[in-house]
């Protein structure tokens, strides 16, 4: 291992050493992994990512999608235009969106991996 490769060795070892979850590659899939046994030379390791939530962005707007206000479940309406970053940003914080006529409530963004 060079320098680089031992200083990322000792953040993942460090984050499980916090209570991190840990992730080794298997088969090309990043899967779970509770007891490490450290073998860098064959064993791939990361912490494990954890989502986020952003707003949406302009093209990502489900237009034609209900929205429901968290605090007051009453209150739905219908999107019908992108809005500005801000106005989505709200959106984000204080609604949620279903796509198949209220069956399904999610958040009202995009679920990304954070590293």
């Amino acid at each position: 291992m060079n320098i680089e490769q031992t200083k990322e060795a000792i953040r993942i070892m460090q984050a499980y050493v916090d209570g991190k979850e840990l992730q080794t590659m298997y088969g090309g899939v990043w899967c779970p992994t509770n007891i490490p046994r450290w073998n860098w030379d064959n064993t791939e390791y990361r912490i494990k990512p954890t989502p986020t939530l952003r707003p949406w962005t302009a093209d990502e707007v489900p237009l034609g999608a209900w929205v429901l206000e968290k605090a007051n479940r009453e209150r739905r309406w219908l999107i019908t235009d992108v809005h500005d970053q801000e106005f989505r940003g709200d959106l984000l914080k204080l609604y949620e969106h279903s796509t198949d006529g209220g069956k399904t409530w999610l958040p009202c963004g995009v679920v990304e991996e954070s590293k």
